[in-house]
């Protein structure tokens, strides 16, 4: 039967969903007391979690957990069209149990989108003429949506990439901005990102792919009703929080490179 999970085990036929018992929250922005509208949430970055991948990074941020991996380059087969530029393979996925509500195994179009929007962003930052009739292959795998999402997966991606010794122009750095009323929210949570995802004006979010070193915005996804005034001021205030972000990516990179270093044959 089309639409019945055949792998897990069904409850009685007289259970309800848990989700109904629960209680409602206040999804009032004024209650954000763990930490100021400016201020990010903590982050753990690692790279190296996957043994068999060329290259890969986890990356958790508050409750947002993304895992990246990265295959490649690999020689496209049957390819008769000589082309002096790469090619890149990006697809992300949710986890069944990322969300509140169960994710199916096929991809969905928010995931396609959010796919091709990262890819989009890693053409302006690998420099694919150094792999020609080559393929690039990368796995986004979200395992826990605590908002910030697409962010996440940017920075990850940059870090796997680098990882996998892939030439880049830059470190690729991802942030993310809510804007409510004039309230701009840094790194939102996920109920802060449906609270101004609503369709009112001067509500929505932004989320930018950042180069550092060239100060270029090699992508970015703007969702709601913003004016030109509050756009720029999110823009810049999410380009300074990316800039936040790059010293812990650095460090991350050095001891994995330290680590790298030891396990070599002296």
């Amino acid at each position: 039967m089309p639409g019945v999970d055949l792998y897990r085990n069904t409850g009685p036929e007289g259970s309800v969903d848990y989700k109904i018992y629960q209680e409602k929250e206040d999804k009032n922005l004024e209650k954000r007391t763990d930490r100021k509208d400016h201020e990010l949430r903590k982050m753990f970055l690692k790279t190296g979690v996957i043994s068999h991948a060329k290259g890969s990074a986890f990356i958790e941020v508050g409750d947002t957990k993304v895992e990246v991996g990265v295959y490649g380059p690999r020689e496209i087969p049957k390819r008769s069209d000589f082309s002096m530029k790469g090619i890149l393979s990006c697809e992300m996925k949710f986890a069944p149990f990322a969300c509140s509500t169960r994710r199916g195994h096929q991809r969905d179009s928010e995931e396609i989108e959010l796919g091709l929007l990262l890819k989009e962003c890693l053409e302006s930052t690998v420099r694919m003429n150094l792999y020609p009739k080559s393929c690039i292959d990368i796995f986004v795998t979200v395992l826990e949506d605590g908002g910030g999402v697409l962010a996440a997966a940017i920075t990850a991606t940059g870090m796997a990439l680098a990882d996998a010794q892939i030439d880049m122009y830059d470190n690729l750095v991802g942030s993310c901005i809510s804007v409510n009323q004039g309230r701009f929210l840094a790194d939102p949570s996920l109920d802060e990102e449906v609270s101004c995802s609503d369709a009112g004006h001067e509500q929505g979010n932004i989320t930018i792919g950042y180069l550092n070193t060239s100060e270029q915005v090699v992508c970015l996804f703007s969702q709601g009703v913003l004016s030109a005034a509050s756009m720029d001021t999110a823009l810049n205030l999410a380009v300074k929080k990316a800039e936040e972000i790059l010293p812990a990516i650095q460090e991350c990179q050095i001891k994995s490179f330290q680590a790298k270093l030891n396990r070599m044959p002296q």
